[in-house]
């Protein structure tokens, strides 16, 4: 009896975790960090700081790019990194990118016509199979750690998601993906030195 309910438990959390892992769309790569970790950092400043009175047309990248600075910092401060407006051990910098990815070309079908008596497709199967069968835009953060006193790369990582809407992105929903996937980057690094 005792071995079935923790069998039982044991198959649900197996499951569980098996669904929660094929439903995410977000990939986190990292760098080795054992470079990172050889320096013994303590403080971090921002490799550039964002340039301020931006036009109206770059509006929501200054927002972005707000966002990012936001969410890295909080990061690297829960790991006892100090922030430092110029001269940190060491340099953050981030750079966007975005990429087309999956999706299989149409072939053309001149086999002999088939039919199948009384059925009639599915709609929404037939939107989702168009909707999955395209690209997809996948939208990047790079981070890239610098050595603050020669600028040598020291460690990098590349967080990848999944673009659900493009045309209107939300920066609150920008910022609950972004947490997670920034955590999961600087996870690999050690905590600071206390100095």
């Amino acid at each position: 009896m005792i071995f079935s309910r923790t069998l039982g438990r044991l198959m649900a959390a197996i499951l569980l975790s098996v669904a929660v892992m094929g439903c995410t769309s977000m990939q986190v790569e990292t760098d080795s960090s054992d470079r990172f970790a050889d320096k013994r950092y303590a403080s971090f400043s921002w490799r550039t700081e964002i340039p301020t009175g931006v036009p109206a047309s770059m509006e929501s990248l200054y927002l972005l790019s707000t966002t990012v600075r936001e969410v890295v910092a909080e990061e690297l401060e829960k790991k006892g990194y100090r922030y430092q407006a110029s001269g940190g051990d060491f340099l953050v910098s981030y750079a966007f990118g975005a990429r087309l990815e999956g999706g299989v070309e149409p072939e053309p079908n001149f086999g002999p016509a088939s039919s199948v008596i009384n059925r009639s497709p599915d709609p929404a199967a037939m939107d989702n199979a168009y909707a999955l069968s395209g690209p997809r835009e996948v939208a990047s953060l790079m981070l890239s750690f610098e050595d603050g006193g020669n600028l040598a790369p020291v460690w990098s990582a590349r967080i990848s998601q999944v673009v659900e809407n493009q045309n209107q992105p939300d920066l609150d929903k920008v910022r609950r993906k972004l947490e997670p996937g920034v955590a999961r980057a600087l996870r690999v690094l050690p905590n600071a030195v206390s100095r």
